[in-house]
């Protein structure tokens, strides 16, 4: 069968904010009859990127680890959602180790010219931020940065970005302007997928 929203946990803390509003989408795509999968990826072996060439030759990545059945469900699946702590202004570094790794995606297209991947294929993005520190300017600007070209690697449009601050003080389950506001992303970002998913 194949998944029609991956959604990758990039925290490494069990039942704290990330993971209650994995769990949150979660049921929303449960309760609506669309298939998932999560990856908490801190419980996965993912290695590191170390640009050894082998992409840019061949289209794949050299590495047999956990990442590897991940390359062909990003190309089958309809939508990506990322939910990750801040961590100085920017993702978590095993999120941004999965990142790296989908330079093999991006190296079939740009510089094989053979896409291991559907190009023409319409899938939806989103991506959740969760920052524990009150509201500054670069809060988020590190992580949208690395998020806008993980999205455009794996052929995803983002189209929904959700910034949550002050979680060190307020949680966020008890953040009910957030959660309202959370609840109504998701449930547009699950209407859409339908669209992509039937053609509408």
């Amino acid at each position: 069968m194949n998944i029609d929203i991956l959604i990758i946990n990039g925290s490494p803390r069990k039942n704290k904010n990330c993971f209650k509003i994995s769990e949150e989408i979660i049921n929303t795509l449960n309760q609506n009859n669309i298939s998932n999968k999560i990856f908490n990826i801190y419980d996965m072996n993912i290695e590191y990127c170390t640009a050894c060439g082998f992409c840019e030759q061949t289209g794949f990545c050299k590495f047999k680890d956990d990442m590897a059945p991940m390359y062909e469900m990003f190309d089958k699946a309809k939508g990506v959602i990322v939910i990750s702590p801040v961590n100085f202004d920017s993702v978590t570094a095993k999120l941004k180790t999965l990142v790296d790794r989908t330079q093999a995606i991006y190296a079939s297209k740009y510089i094989l010219k053979k896409p291991s991947i559907d190009r023409n294929k319409k899938r939806i993005g989103m991506y959740i931020a969760v920052g524990g520190s009150t509201s500054y300017e670069t809060q988020f600007m590190g992580g949208q940065i690395v998020m806008d070209f993980f999205f455009k690697s794996v052929n995803n449009k983002l189209k929904y970005n959700i910034y949550l601050n002050n979680t060190d003080k307020l949680k966020y389950e008890e953040n009910s302007k957030y959660t309202m506001n959370f609840i109504n992303t998701v449930d547009n970002y699950r209407m859409t997928e339908r669209c992509v998913k039937y053609g509408f």
